[in-house]
Parts: structure tokens; C-alpha cells; sequence
């Protein structure tokens, strides 16, 4: 039985929005902004699609986006910008980072940061692409139809997520060996960096899979994304760091 989600926390974690691409419903996301209340929010990279895929026609998406994060700055939220591996120009320092800068004048973009919770205890803020050069990515007939047909899974998750057909086609997904060897590799290599950068935990996204998890004394907390999950990290008031799916709490 699903958990009421508080609606007001310390700090907020969201990764891979890819706002701007046509096969993403902004809805939820905006719903969500609209209500969020947060000392601080940080974009965990692959936040807007629209600058990996140049388009004039995504502007207004973007921009309604934008706007819904100047009303969480003018409201006393920080917000800072992890860079991923879709939205490079945002770091880059170009007219698009110029951009950004006028819609919300105190974002801080960053490659990566060490957030303190109010705990004590410290985490490595990173998207997690530099996953991928350290991986060698064998494509498959299996892979590449998958993501193909991604977009339309999408879709038809949006229309008919409560069908019984999508639910046996995200349970299939989500249980794929495949997807679990290379989430778990993810998982190591983040782990890894958190230890290397004397961290407790490591936030991060890249790979659209959340999920909340411990080695050791390391934390390993995926964002997972707004495509497929609307999935989000958040710090409470009182230093908890979950978890959040949906209507849900970890």
C-alpha cells in the first residue's frame, strides 16, 4: 500500500528529465515542480534533451520547464545543475548556458559535487555517464529493438499504465538479465568513486533504474528518471534520505 509523499524536504534529487523530447509528457513533471517545496533541488544530469537534440520546435517545453524552476528559485530554492551526458552545453559555458543563466541566476552548474546531509554524513553527486567509458557496449538484435521500440513504450505507458498487458511488459523489462547485469555494474562503479572521493553515499542517475541500496557502509542512491518511473531522491527535514516512487517512500 503505497506511503503519502511529504511535499516539503531539505533537498531534492532528479535525474534524466530529458525535457524537450517529444516523447516525454512534461505533465507530470510540472505538476510535481509546481508543488515541490525545498531548500535546495539538484538536476542530476540529462535534464534537457532538447540541447542533445537541437530542435526550434522543443523550445516551448524548455521554456515552461525553465519557468517552473525560476518560481522554485524566487521561492528561496537552490538549484544546482549536475551535467550529463545529454546536456553538455549547459556546462559548457555557450549561449544555451547563457540561456539557462537568465531563466534561473543563481543555478550553480557543476560536473559533480559532495553534498553534506544534515546528518554528517557526505555524497558524491554525479550523473554516472563516466560509466560508459569504462564499459564496452556490445549491441545486440535485442538491444537494438528495445531501444527502438522505447518511445512507444512510453507512450503506452502513459495512456494504459493500469492495463494488465503494460504491466507484464514492465515486469518483463524490469526483470530482464541483461538490464540486471549492467545495472549492477553501474552500481559497482559508482560505489567505487563514492570511496574514491571519501564519500558515504553516492546519488546519481544515467541509467533510468532507482534504486536504494547499501555495500558496506556505502549508500548507493539511483534518481532513476521522469520517462518510465517519475522516480526521485529526497533529504527530509529531519536528515533521511529515501527513496521516492510515485506515491511511495523507501
Amino acid at each position: 500500500m503505497g506511503v503519502e509523499v511529504p511535499t516539503e524536504f531539505r533537498t531534492v534529487f532528479i535525474s534524466d528529465l530529458h525535457v524537450g523530447w517529444d516523447k516525454v509528457s512534461e505533465a507530470h513533471l510540472l505538476a510535481f515542480l509546481g508543488t515541490l517545496r525545498t531548500q535546495s533541488l539538484y538536476l542530476v544530469g540529462d535534464v534537457l534533451e532538447w540541447m542533445y537534440r537541437p530542435s526550434g520546435s522543443k523550445r516551448e517545453s524548455v521554456g515552461r520547464f525553465l519557468e517552473a524552476l525560476g518560481c522554485l528559485e524566487r521561492r528561496g530554492t537552490q538549484i544546482h545543475w549536475i551535467s550529463g551526458n545529454h546536456d553538455p552545453a549547459s556546462y559548457l559555458g555557450d549561449r544555451e548556458s547563457a540561456w539557462l543563466s537568465q531563466a534561473i541566476p543563481k543555478v550553480r552548474i557543476l560536473p559533480h559535487d559532495r553534498y553534506q546531509a544534515s546528518n554528517g554524513r557526505t555524497y558524491l553527486i554525479v550523473h554516472g555517464d563516466i560509466y560508459d567509458y569504462f564499459t564496452r557496449r556490445v549491441s545486440t538484435w535485442k538491444q537494438n529493438l528495445a531501444e527502438f521500440l522505447y518511445p512507444l513504450y512510453l507512450k503506452l505507458l502513459e495512456r494504459s499504465s493500469n492495463s494488465r498487458w503494460i504491466g507484464a511488459l514492465q515486469n518483463r523489462k524490469n526483470n530482464d538479465p541483461l538490464l540486471a547485469i549492467h545495472a549492477q555494474a553501474f552500481r559497482e562503479l559508482m560505489i567505487e568513486l563514492a570511496r574514491s572521493h571519501e564519500c558515504n553515499g553516492v546519488i546519481c542517475g544515467h541509467i533510468h533504474v532507482p534504486e536504494a541500496s547499501q555495500a558496506d557502509s556505502v549508500e548507493y542512491l539511483n534518481c532513476g528518471d521522469w520517462l518510465e518511473h517519475r522516480s526521485f531522491v529526497a533529504e527530509s527535514e529531519t536528515g533521511q534520505i529515501r527513496l521516492i516512487r510515485h506515491t511511495t517512500v523507501e
